[in-house]
């Protein structure tokens, strides 16, 4: 894959990935809020279950393949996002 070309070619990155790791990261300031200086596997699934049911929505992988012009496909702005 060529540098820097992630948020084209893999549009799972930004409309998918991205606001998992903000929401599992609002789950992990939750639990420090309340006094929870390491997290255990106890933990850790019940706030990466409520990040992942907040943030992975059929319309966040729809709206990440439609925002990269990949589904429809739409040459002009896949292209439009290029450096070049």
């Amino acid at each position: 894959m060529p540098p820097h070309s992630s948020h084209i070619l893999q549009p799972l990155d930004v409309g998918y990935f991205s606001p998992l790791k903000t929401a599992y990261g609002r789950q992990v300031e939750k639990l420090m809020r309340n006094r929870f200086n390491h997290i255990t596997k106890i933990e850790f699934l019940p706030a990466f279950r409520d990040a992942f049911n907040a943030s992975i929505t059929k319309k966040n992988i729809q709206e990440s393949f439609q925002g990269a012009g990949l589904v429809p496909f739409d040459l002009d702005k896949v292209i439009s996002k290029l450096d070049v």
